[in-house]
């Protein structure tokens, strides 16, 4: 990987401009700091100086308090599916908003969502719900470990599953937890295979996102999903799949789009239609640990599973998420990736893309590689570069994540393209290049 420089003179050109036009931001995050840590709530998002504060979000755009509009291609990390205040989850959440919001029973429109989810993804036999893709990951390993006896989960280096301490070993180099938490590495088959061969009698499941996002975008080779697939099933663990994110890539998720057959799958983000929510599924006899008129079934409580809202929430979102919009979403994403490319070879900026669909990990070096786990992001050139857009009207993630929304289309898709490639002009007068020649070497 070449090591990019940068001059100081303008990487703070380009900060400065991004101090100059949120001083709004720049006081909220002040405040913000006296009672939350670092001024946050979450981790994924923070970017230095500070990041901005949004005042609303409307279809494509985001708004922040100094007035500043921006195509929003984070979606609040892919949790918005067609964008800021959908029309029509807005109008259905008002009309259900006077009934209440959580009960202690069911409702209708729990019981259509689960019926929808089951009818349209060919590996959900049998439905539970919680409140965010990580409860459901943390669920997914609870009936894991009931349904076959084992105590240990296997999943890849860098796959990030949720905030749940079992599902994080791998990150930011925690190691493995022999007897509980074994790692392999993504896109290499036999490792996985090895450590099924080696510790396959304790190992209740296998954990595996389609895609990596976190961290650098990574796309699974061919096969390499499949391959591992067939191992689990061999050494008698449950195969699941972590589709929070990749549930974008076809109607039926990422099992559809790369044949595979889960024994568990579950969701989060976007299937929640910009509400919390998440959705473990999967096979009957997998599930059915959490039947109630089993002799020891096993607990899962949470007051507002299946919520009303919710529900309604999610219903509509995934209604009008269909193949057609997917098609559309791919192929629009496809375009900004080309116009990024040819922009950045004319510039002589060095610029990797990832991606599948409508994801894309931007990249401004010649070879990515794994992310400084101290940092949070891709490289200081990919972190300016996420600086730069901000201040040419475009959110990105901070470590140059990117995912459309159904609603990026027209003129905000036109604003985006646009944004991105006066960023990389931005990053380009930035990079301090010995010479003319080298920049053309690049």
């Amino acid at each position: 990987m070449t090591r990019i420089p940068l001059s100081a003179s303008g990487a703070g050109a380009i900060e400065a401009a991004y101090r100059a036009r949120t001083p709004a931001s720049a006081e909220a995050m002040t405040r913000a700091r006296r009672y939350m840590v670092r001024g946050l709530t979450r981790g994924w998002g923070y970017h230095r100086p500070y990041p901005i504060v949004a005042e609303r979000g409307d279809g494509p755009y985001l708004t922040d308090l100094d007035g500043n509009r921006y195509v929003d291609l984070a979606n609040n990390g892919l949790s918005l599916i067609h964008g800021h205040a959908f029309p029509p989850v807005v109008d259905a959440l008002r009309a259900a908003a006077g009934r209440g919001s959580g009960w202690l029973v069911g409702s209708q429109e729990q019981i259509e969502l689960a019926q929808m989810l089951c009818e349209r993804i060919a590996a959900f036999e049998r439905v539970r719900f919680t409140n965010s893709g990580t409860e459901s990951g943390m669920l997914a390993v609870k009936v894991a470990r009931a349904a076959t006896g084992r105590p240990a989960v296997l999943k890849a280096i860098d796959g990030f599953h949720g905030s749940y301490d079992d599902l994080e070993v791998g990150l930011y180099d925690r190691p493995e937890v022999p007897g509980r938490v074994y790692l392999a590495h993504f896109g290499d088959p036999e490792s996985f295979e090895r450590q099924l061969i080696s510790h396959g009698d304790q190992i209740a499941a296998v954990v595996l996102e389609p895609l990596m996002f976190s961290g650098l975008v990574t796309v699974a080779p061919p096969g390499f999903l499949a391959r591992v697939q067939e191992a689990t099933k061999r050494a008698g663990a449950l195969f699941v799949l972590d589709d929070c994110l990749m549930l974008r890539l076809a109607v039926g998720g990422s099992a559809e789009r790369y044949s595979l057959e889960p024994d568990l799958t579950f969701l989060g983000k976007f299937v929640g239609g910009g509400m919390p929510m998440g959705v473990l599924g999967g096979r009957a006899d997998v599930m059915d640990v959490l039947d109630p008129h089993r002799e020891d079934p096993l607990y899962h409580g949470g007051s507002f599973n299946g919520n009303l809202l919710s529900c309604v929430a999610s219903r509509v979102a995934l209604e009008h998420f269909d193949a057609s919009t997917i098609a559309s979403m791919d192929a629009l994403t496809a375009s900004l990736r080309e116009a990024l490319e040819a922009h950045a070879a004319s510039l002589g900026v060095p610029l990797t893309i990832v991606g599948e669909g409508s994801v894309l990990g931007v990249y401004v070096t010649d070879a990515p590689g794994r992310h400084d786990p101290a940092t949070f992001n891709a490289g200081e050139p990919t972190r300016l570069l996420h600086l730069a857009a901000l201040n040419h009207g475009v959110l990105m993630g901070p470590g140059g994540e990117i995912a459309l929304s159904s609603v990026v289309a027209g003129e905000a898709l036109e604003v985006a393209r646009d944004g991105l490639l006066q960023a990389l002009e931005d990053v380009a007068a930035a990079i301090a290049f010995s010479s003319p020649d080298e920049r053309t070497r690049t």
